[in-house]
């Protein structure tokens, strides 16, 4: 077996819960500094993905690649270890609702490595200014709105500085003013901190923000993946369908057939 040159390799992955097939013969990589997107329908197996990456999830075949390790084999030790050069935004922002926002953002520093308190300090407070948080330091989750608690989470995702960073539906649920300053951070992180990201998303509007390329996944399987601008032009139907958000054409045709074979 060949060893990838890429930042991220998925190769003919399977993912399977129950009797519910999610991903079928998936592959997929990603280059240092790209800002892939994924998209497609609620449900479709994009966040899957994102735990397969992490190793929070093992497939039911196939193999997932981080650079030269090849996530699928490791121990749970060296995981963890290569776990360290990644980051990952939840969907909604996980953050312990217990724990002051400095608090939360210094979490991965106190459990992964053995920094002084002053230096966990130290990288906390420019993480959060990097994010535009730095006066929140001291508030609690409760206190923050949605678009605060991305910050917060996009902060913590920075705090190990990873080459690789995993964002669950970004902008969901924020109004478009926010969703818009979201997007331009993970953008200027890609720029500044030579960060490669991979985000899941159905928002139309971030994703063509936020992308160097797009994939859609549908039925298990990517069945588009270019250059933004291309992406838009695909004859694919499903594609066609998704991005101008029809009710006529295949995706929902698929759901009915389903449907009616029950």
């Amino acid at each position: 077996m060949t060893t990838p040159t890429h930042m991220v390799e998925l190769r003919d992955v399977c993912m399977q819960f129950d009797e519910k097939k999610v991903l079928d013969g998936f592959s997929l990589h990603v280059e240092p500094q790209e800002r892939l997107v994924v998209m497609g329908q609620s449900g479709s197996g994009k966040s899957t993905i994102l735990r397969l990456i992490l190793g929070t999830l093992r497939p039911s075949a196939g193999s997932i690649f981080f650079k030269q390790f090849e996530i699928t084999r490791l121990q749970r030790r060296k995981l963890q270890a290569v776990r360290q050069y990644m980051g990952m935004v939840y969907q909604y922002s996980a953050l312990l609702s217990s724990r002051s926002v400095g608090s939360n953002v210094a979490l991965p520093l106190e459990e992964l490595t053995d920094k002084s308190p002053d230096e966990i300090d130290k990288i906390v407070d420019e993480k959060l200014d990097l994010v535009g948080m730095k006066d929140s330091k001291e508030l609690l989750p409760e206190e923050l709105s949605g678009g605060m608690k991305k910050r917060v989470a996009l902060a913590r995702a920075l705090v190990l500085e990873p080459e690789l960073i995993l964002l669950d539906e970004p902008s969901a649920g924020l109004d478009p003013v926010i969703a818009s300053v979201i997007d331009e951070l993970i953008i200027s992180l890609s720029d500044t901190a030579k960060v490669t990201s991979i985000t899941v998303t159905h928002e139309m509007d971030s994703a063509f923000r936020i992308g160097t390329r797009m994939a859609m996944l549908y039925q298990g399987k990517i069945i588009e993946e270019a250059e933004p601008e291309k992406f838009k032009q695909s004859e694919n139907p499903v594609v066609a369908q998704f991005l101008s958000g029809s009710t006529e054409g295949p995706i929902l045709e698929g759901s009915l057939d389903a449907i009616t074979k029950k």
